[in-house]
């Protein structure tokens, strides 16, 4: 006999019996039969077989079955003593001892993410009495991205998209600030009021189109402009609005200064006799 453990308890079975644990008789030899061995006769003789024929291991009886003696176990069931501690009982594979109302015994593991190697990029994780390995999710804490990108959620996903501009990455000249038109910066000059500008004694800032300027009156054939931040008078320069010219001529701007050029006359201005037409000769219209 040898212990096995049945239902968490130690018990004392039966070893399966076999043909070495029988020794057979005269003219006889051990054959294994539905699992038993029996002495099979090796020649007729006019004596059948009998059980004093037969020598049986130990916890077996011999039998007669089909007129032939048969070793058959004798089924005494052994009452194991119950261990007092865990030491003492050794559970089966998928199984672990405790002490339940003051006795071990052998119970199912409960199964836990102790002990259980995920692959990378993934981690343990219970499904109800099961661990799984589950895929890890990444946040935007998890990915780096390169300079001029920032970091977004893209469904369960964490992506590199490029950076939308804003007036921290814009650098404006003086005189200007930084303003968001649409999703573009852009550099808009700085709008000045009264409290920006210092008038001269005798004159007082008026804002005239979203600009403040100073009431200073200009003589004739001076206008006024802002030096700096101070309204001055300075010389007009002359246009042809000042000039009159004689007749058969025009008016036109020579860099800074208005001239008085004669007018070029097309063959629109010109009236033909009949039987004659206008031709331009050298830039001049004349009837031929």
């Amino acid at each position: 006999t040898s212990c096995r453990m049945t239902d968490g308890w130690p018990q004392c079975v039966h070893d399966q019996p076999s043909c070495q644990d029988v020794q057979c008789p005269q003219d006889s030899t051990c054959h294994m039969v539905s699992g038993w061995p029996q002495c099979v006769q090796t020649r007729l003789t006019p004596r059948r077989p009998s059980c004093h024929d037969v020598r049986c291991p130990k916890a077996t009886r011999c039998r007669l079955t089909a007129g032939w003696p048969q070793c058959v176990r004798a089924l005494r069931r052994v009452r194991a003593v119950p261990a007092l501690s865990c030491s003492d009982v050794t559970c089966e594979p998928g199984a672990t001892c405790q002490v339940l109302q003051g006795w071990p015994r052998c119970v199912p593991k409960v199964a836990s993410c102790d002990g259980v190697r995920c692959p990378p990029g993934s981690t343990c994780r219970m499904d109800g009495a099961t661990p799984r390995c589950v895929p890890i999710k990444l946040t935007c804490q998890d990915l780096t991205c390169p300079p001029g990108s920032t970091c977004q959620m893209d469904g369960a996903t964490p992506r590199c998209f490029p950076k939308a501009p804003s007036c921290q990455d814009l650098t404006c000249p003086p005189g200007s600030t930084c303003q968001m038109d649409g999703a573009t910066p852009r550099c808009v000059p700085i709008k000045l009021t009264c409290q920006d500008l210092t008038c001269s004694p005798g004159s007082t800032c008026q804002m005239e189109k979203s600009t403040p300027r100073c009431d200073l009156t200009c003589p004739p054939g001076s206008t006024c402009q802002m030096d700096g931040a101070t309204p001055r008078c300075v010389p007009k320069a002359p246009t042809c609005q000042d000039l009159t010219c004689p007749p058969g001529s025009t008016c036109q701007m020579d860099g800074a200064t208005p001239r008085c050029v004669p007018i070029k006359l097309t063959c629109q201005d010109l009236t033909c006799p009949p039987g004659s037409t206008c031709q331009m000769e050298k830039m001049t219209p004349r009837c031929v």
